[in-house]
């Protein structure tokens, strides 16, 4: 048989007959239009390749306009960690098309390093596509904002009994695999993901290590807002079930189970059951509560999740410094409230992207259109925005208002997480404000066909509220899991 054609450029590996994608430690089964795109980016190395060739690449004998092209692009520079303002890999070339950018070699010959009994067993087999913030549930501060400013990661505990937990060098390496776990480098968690599998390999049932893999990839998949969870779902259940199986009393696996319940299944039930169940394991763990006041917040359960906050703030009043009570007020209407208390933590805490995030957004639902552009352009600075294209949207911002600004963001397809999470799910809210429901409507439609995690706030976010007198919001929550798509979820 004829040796499968693959591509070698940076750390990875293409197998574009399987649409197999292998970074580092990693194998991903790509969507088959992202494998496409992937494919003709990588036979043309360097050269600008114009959007009518790449759509005739991708899509022959059809007709597809720009935006199918712009979100397989999107698609793909999520998978690879990519960023448009600072590209490693692809370059848009305004008005003309892409460039793909690192080296690349064509192969014809299997060089890719087998899998061993500890090696992944998942990633080249799942057949769920790329799907589309960072919730790191142990230890974060609201998983729709982003991770930094969380406290680091509590250590994974091991509650099996002494005579499974290795000791030597191997202990060590365990301990130097856990210390990397919520790490906001790629590379950190893929080493801690091959340290976890070493200690399998010389400490076969050791509950930790199975957890450590398990936490890193769902790390790895935090790292760009959970918009590839379903790919990582099989393998990390099976993780989970494993580490339960060896110690059904770890509290920690059941949390994670509850956020793969949540975010990877939208199965609701199951993950208030699982978050409820890791509480009762371990019920002076703080770490144990804020993910679960988000989820009941996803739910518009608003004065359930307020009463788990103030449990746990009530328990360790080291968790007032943390903006989900101002989640809690903007999501009940609250806005004065919610403004209040995030200036109240601006004024004593250390400086984070987060409160910019939460003033933005707050700016812009009281009409207070300065204080919305003021954080937008902090936002875009530290999201590396080219400067002229600051420069530019400041113009059109103080010539034509904050309408013409989002509606030109939406023009331009930023992809830039400037406060509205990723694409497609930024599109739209961009729509909303720049007051083009059509596009927000397309753009929602397009979150949930890639379940992207963000989607399950749209029933209790007040940005879209003027969105819900049109017949088609009602459709949009009929798609949504039970209770987060419910109306009645919000009074």
């Amino acid at each position: 048989m004829e040796p499968p054609v693959h591509y070698v450029f940076d750390n990875a590996r293409f197998f574009p007959r399987e649409g197999r994608l292998r970074m580092g430690e990693d194998d991903l089964i790509l969507e088959q239009k992202v494998s496409d795109l992937l494919h003709a980016l990588c036979r043309r190395p360097g050269q600008v390749l114009t959007k009518t060739w790449l759509m005739e690449e991708i899509w022959p004998g059809r007709i597809v306009n720009e935006d199918s092209l712009s979100v397989a692009v999107s698609k793909l520079r999520r998978v690879l960690g990519d960023r448009a303002a600072a590209p490693r890999y692809i370059r848009t070339v305004t008005g003309t098309g892409y460039i793909w950018l690192p080296e690349t070699r064509h192969l014809t010959e299997e060089t890719a390093r087998p899998y061993s009994a500890a090696g992944s067993r998942m990633g080249w087999w799942l057949s769920s596509g790329i799907v589309a913030v960072g919730l790191l549930v142990a230890a974060i501060g609201g998983w729709w904002v982003t991770r930094d400013g969380a406290p680091p990661s509590a250590p994974t505990t091991d509650q099996s009994s002494a005579a499974s937990q290795p000791s030597g060098e191997v202990g060590r390496l365990l301990e130097e695999a856990r210390e990397r776990l919520g790490s906001d480098r790629p590379e950190a968690l893929r080493q801690a993901i091959a340290d976890f599998r070493s200690v399998l390999e010389q400490h076969p049932g050791t509950a930790a290590a199975y957890l450590g893999i398990a936490e890193a990839k769902l790390d790895l998949s935090g790292l760009t807002g959970h918009l590839d969870i379903e790919l990582y779902a099989a393998e990390v259940h099976a993780l989970l079930d494993r580490v339960l199986e060896l110690d059904p009393g770890n509290a920690r696996a059941w949390l994670r189970k509850a956020e793969l319940y949540w975010l990877a299944d939208w199965d609701l039930p199951a993950a208030e059951q699982a978050y409820r169940h890791a509480i009762e394991l371990a019920p002076d763990d703080p770490q144990n509560y804020l993910p679960y006041s988000e989820f009941l917040l996803s739910l518009g359960e608003f004065e359930r999740s307020e009463e788990v906050l103030q449990r746990l703030r009530e328990a360790d009043p080291a968790w007032y410094r943390f903006l989900n009570m101002s989640f809690v007020y903007t999501m009940r209407g609250e806005l004065e409230r919610a403004l209040a208390e995030t200036r109240r933590l601006m004024s004593s805490e250390p400086d984070s992207e987060h409160f910019g995030r939460m003033l933005h957004r707050l700016g812009l639902l009281l009409d207070d259109d300065e204080l919305a552009f003021e954080q937008l352009v902090l936002l875009m600075r530290e999201e590396s925005v080219a400067e002229d294209q600051v420069t530019e949207y400041s113009e059109l911002y103080r010539q034509q208002g904050i309408e013409a600004l989002f509606g030109r963001m939406l023009d331009d397809r930023l992809e830039a997480n400037v406060g509205h999470y990723r694409p497609p799910i930024a599109w739209a809210r961009y729509a909303v404000v720049a007051g083009r429901p059509d596009e927000a409507f397309r753009w929602l439609d397009e979150a949930v066909e890639e379940r992207q995690p963000q989607i399950l706030l749209v029933n209790v976010d007040p940005h879209y509220l003027p969105l819900r007198n049109d017949p088609r919001f009602a459709e949009l929550l009929d798609r949504l899991p039970q209770r987060a798509g419910d109306p009645k979820s919000t009074n």
